[in-house]
């Protein structure tokens, strides 16, 4: 079912409401999150793609022009969730699980934090999740752990979006589930993930209201993530039209249309297009630490390829939009859009991973171009892909860089709230600064609940946001802080000091800079020294770890290229009384390793998750190491003069790792058989990873 029509007209029409108040009853709380959309995606927002519903609920509510998430999928949805910063939660990062030495690295939700959905259903709320969960470490923690009395999605963080099967689940075991077909031999069944989660977020609305509770739903939307998959009948809406306009065009019209809706000020001038930053996959694209390309620079082919690739992409929006349509429908049906408290807002900016002709397979380096019949593979069952940094620069519009990054166009995000009976605002708009951390007290004065002081006897850190329901456009005071894999920053009122990833401090005053265009840093170093420090501060409270430190390691900021690449890797340990990691690049899927246990030293070798290890016996507590990985896979391992061991892996390494090289400790997830991080008490010197020698 689509949405109709006349929903936006009938969103945008509430009378008889002179004053905010909040309602006798509690009311239904929504929360919808959509995965690595672009600011400018939506209508309301300026964008060409069609939100009919979502542009609806602006109209009818309040959009917000400065909302800030964490940069990434886990991050944000950490804070969302608990009402602190990801670092606090114990999700500074991703999933994986460094230990308790790195508190702020576990992977989950801690037990230290609560969750909107504890909070709320100690308030008398039904509490459902539908979507995407990804704080889904070794541990296995599901939602259902969390206080989601119901739960069906994906425990991870991407799969298909045409098969249910292994990737989405119903939780808790035993409950009823719907029967779809998945895809078969590339042609699509009746399974595609948006449409079904906007049925069972209807179904776990009705269990509540035939309890008599009031509920509060989280639909976790896995749109418009990579891989990029939509029914054709929506691809074929966009294709031509993107085909003709390219990512130039596009901008250039986006950034005209939020200046006549009111978002930015009309002075504000379109920035050049967005650098691919010299980053982890992207290290070996020729367009490797420069702008993304002119459309028209491009050849006819490529164009058609990138063309088809933004037109899935905005096909996964528009679904979203009717299955968010279908929602709302459900609600409005039945007497309840008055009291019910829609909040709408996407995880981080729109994804540039990692050139500007997007990804094929895998996330990593590898792209194909496409044509003719081909083509039209793209988005379909079995197909694997994603845009490129060139449609994400045009997703942020006005913004710079991307998803990953604490510049604007990483963490800034669109942000509905719909709530008749408790907000004054009919169209308006926020601009003061808000963040994700503020939706917990947000909700908890909404529901009318109590934040705990305890949860199963531990103690709960305090909220760090604010109510927004009061409104206003007041500077906001204190700061705001960011850091994901060392891109980070701080915000100030209108000063913000940010940082690429490990990089020089950059210092913009986004009052009358707010696309961050000015580098103010050499001119202002007083500010740029207490700003910094303001930031260290934060970050020493919250657990932060950055710009390649760890406790009791080291990661490198620039990881070695080793994809097809041959490896000599060389070492010295001294003072190495126990077992532990010597050094690691990558984790279960891609990457190497070299580490002690049992007084051997081990290398291995891990390829599409499959593990190839050697091992040597070590002499005393001081030795150096040699580690190759040659062509065709062969491997060979030499602790000091001894006796060279050999042994043979799959071939060399297919794809980038992920997880950088980090010294001292596996500090991802774990290549070789041990538990992460498994520290290595020893000075480590002389480190040398050679790729490409043999």
């Amino acid at each position: 079912m689509r949405a109709s029509g006349w929903l936006v007209v009938v969103l945008g029409v509430v009378a008889g409401m002179e004053e905010s108040g909040r309602a006798a009853e509690k009311p239904d709380i929504v929360v919808i999150l959509a995965d690595d959309l672009g600011w400018s995606d939506l209508g309301c927002y300026g964008g060409e793609i069609r939100t009919p519903v979502l542009d609806g609920l602006a109209a009818g509510g309040v959009r917000f022009t400065q909302f800030y998430n964490s940069a990434r999928c886990c991050p944000t949805r950490a804070s969302l969730l608990s009402g602190l910063y990801p670092h606090q939660a114990g999700v500074g990062s991703m999933t994986s699980d460094l230990g308790p030495g790195h508190p702020g690295y576990r992977g989950t939700l801690q037990p230290h934090c609560t969750t909107l959905a504890e909070v709320l259903g100690e308030a008398g709320y039904h509490t459902s999740m539908v979507g995407k969960w990804h704080l889904h470490n070794r541990e296995g923690v599901k939602p259902t752990d969390r206080g989601f009395a119901e739960f069906y999605g994906m425990l991870g963080g991407y799969n298909s979006c045409w098969e249910e099967k292994p990737f989405y689940s119903r939780w808790p075991e035993g409950r009823s589930v719907r029967e779809y077909t998945s895809a078969v031999a590339g042609k699509p069944g009746s399974f595609y993930a948006t449409d079904v989660f906007a049925d069972y977020a209807i179904d776990f609305m009705g269990e509540a209201r035939r309890a008599g509770r009031p509920y509060f739903l989280y639909l976790a939307f896995n749109a418009p993530h990579f891989p990029l998959h939509a029914p054709e009948s929506d691809i074929v809406k966009y294709e031509a039209m993107y085909f003709e306009k390219g990512w130039d065009v596009i901008r250039e019209e986006r950034m005209a249309r939020v200046k006549a809706l009111g978002l930015v000020p009309q002075t504000l001038k379109l920035p050049e297009r967005s650098e691919v930053p010299a980053k982890s996959h992207a290290v070996p694209s020729p367009y490797a630490g420069k702008a993304n390309p002119a459309w028209l620079t491009l050849p006819e082919e490529r164009r058609r390829d990138l063309a088809r690739r933004m037109a899935v992409y905005a096909a996964m929006v528009d679904r979203m939009d009717a299955a968010i349509g279908r929602v709302v429908a459900d609600i409005q049906e039945r007497g309840r859009m008055e009291n019910t408290l829609i909040v709408f807002l996407s995880d981080n900016g729109a994804c540039w991973e990692w050139d500007p002709y997007g990804f094929d397979g895998s996330s990593g380096p590898k792209n194909v171009l496409h044509s003719g019949d081909d083509l039209r593979r793209l988005g379909q069952p079995g197909d694997y892909m994603s845009y490129g940094s060139g449609w994400a620069n045009a997703g942020n519009t006005p913004w710079r860089l991307y998803k990953h990054f604490s510049h604007e166009g990483g963490i800034r995000t669109p942000m509905i709230m719909h709530w008749p009976a408790g907000l004054k605002e009919r169209g308006g708009m926020r601009r003061d600064a808000g963040h994700v951390i503020d939706l917990m007290p947000t909700l908890v004065a909404a529901a009318g609940a109590k934040y705990p002081d305890e949860r199963l006897g531990v103690r709960v850190l305090p909220m760090e946001g604010r109510d927004l329901l009061p409104g206003g456009d007041a500077v906001r005071p204190g700061l705001l802080c960011f850091e994901h894999e060392g891109s980070r920053a701080v915000r100030e009122g209108d000063w913000k000091l940010v940082s690429l990833r490990g990089d020089r401090w950059e210092l913009y005053e986004l009052g009358s800079d707010p696309n961050e265009m000015r580098d103010l840093a050499k001119s202002e170093p007083g500010r740029v020294r207490a700003m910094a420090a303001q930031w260290e501060a934060w970050a020493a409270r919250c657990w932060v770890e950055y710009e390649g430190k760890r406790s009791g390691g080291v990661v490198v900021k620039d990881s070695p290229q080793v994809v097809g690449r041959p490896l000599v890797v060389r070492v010295t340990v001294a003072g190495a009384t126990g077992d532990g990691v010597i050094l690691a690049q990558g984790g279960r899927e891609h990457g190497y390793a070299l580490h002690v246990s049992g007084g051997r030293v081990h290398f291995t070798v891990r390829r599409d998750g499959k593990a190839e290890t050697i091992a040597v016996a070590r002499e005393g507590e001081d030795f150096a190491v040699t580690a190759r990985l040659g062509a065709g896979g062969a491997m060979e391992l030499q602790v000091g003069s001894g006796p060279v061991v050999r042994g043979r892996a799959g071939g060399l390494i297919a794809v980038q790792p992920k997880d950088g090289l980090s010294v001292g400790e596996d500090a991802g997830s774990a290549v070789g058989d041990y538990a992460v991080p498994f520290p290595l008490k020893a000075k480590i010197s002389e480190v040398s990873v050679k790729a490409g020698e043999e």
